[in-house]
């Protein structure tokens, strides 16, 4: 593959691939991670066959469990209180932990196993990789590897948790500002604040954060989703070509005309507490501010 006439360096690719592919670790005395070889021969084949540089995201291997099914199947057919405790882990950001990897493990048997034997399932197929920066040497640390395998169990938690329930489905958001271009989208705001209000209050979801924020408001946002509305959760923005940001959520609308407009969203999580807090509105504005670099902020390649 010549990477000159793609007009970027081989670095750049790998610091591209490196958040979504890399992150696999397989001992603990290990000071190096591994990329999946098979998402990278994949992904690498059609820069070559497009002569583009591609968005990692959006080519991963057929191979792979791309729509987190093989995840779902397993989680079906385990235990509800451990299920609940690793997506809870997965929502606070947390690491799994485990006394001892098990050895012998029967995925026809799932519902029959303790939590460590599900973790190791889940560590087995590449779900969850060593935690190679925790010191402890009591047990072992398990964490998510990278960005593939995160929105994987976010596509989960969406088809066990929210799709299937009446608070998730039956409220409905106001796109119509979205839809018109306008830059007045206070009615989308409102709209999305009741329909997260309506989750948090009926605990669709054990506990509430900006993970948990952005999955419901995305997950809501899909089933709305149309020829003139497409969104997309944790897309890159780069600012000044140097460095990457992921809003939250990327809403295009009205895409191949000449109103298409794209929002990026930002969700930022108070507690009470935190939004009593007269400092409360400048964490609000570092947030925008971190992601909006006004004329320097550039939608970066989201159309690849």
């Amino acid at each position: 593959m010549d990477v000159e006439k793609l007009g970027v360096t081989t670095k750049e690719i790998i610091s591209r691939m490196r958040p979504v592919y890399d992150g696999y670790c397989f001992s603990r005395r290990s000071d190096k991670t591994v990329y999946n070889s098979s998402m990278c021969l994949y992904y690498l084949t059609k820069v070559r066959q497009e002569q583009s540089f591609l968005n990692p995201e959006d080519y991963l291997d057929p191979a792979c469990d791309q729509d987190g099914y093989k995840l779902e199947q397993i989680f079906s057919l385990t235990n509800k209180d451990i299920v609940d405790e690793i997506i809870d882990t997965y929502l606070h950001g947390d690491t799994f932990y485990v006394e001892r990897l098990s050895e012998n493990v029967n995925l026809s048997q799932a519902n029959e196993h303790d939590q460590d034997q599900v973790l190791s399932i889940l560590y087995y197929l590449g779900y969850l990789t060593i935690d190679k920066e925790d010191a402890s040497t009591e047990g072992l640390s398990l964490k998510i590897p990278n960005r593939y395998m995160s929105k994987l169990f976010g596509k989960c938690i969406i088809n066990l948790k929210l799709t299937k329930d009446s608070a998730f489905i039956s409220p409905t958001i106001d796109t119509n500002a979205l839809l018109a271009a306008e830059d007045d989208i206070s009615s989308f705001a409102a709209s999305c604040t009741e329909f997260l209000s309506s989750i948090m209050t009926n605990q669709v979801l054990m506990h509430m954060n900006e993970i948990a924020l952005n999955l419901a408001l995305f997950a809501k946002l899909e089933t709305m989703k149309g020829r003139n509305f497409i969104v997309n959760m944790q897309k890159s923005i780069q600012v000044n070509g140097e460095w990457e940001k992921f809003a939250d959520l990327v809403i295009t609308v009205n895409r191949g005309k000449v109103n298409e407009c794209i929002y990026l969203i930002e969700l930022k999580y108070l507690t009470k507490t935190e939004a009593s807090d007269k400092n409360s509105e400048n964490t609000i504005k570092k947030v925008i501010t971190e992601i909006f670099a006004g004329p320097d902020c550039i939608y970066c390649k989201l159309q690849q």
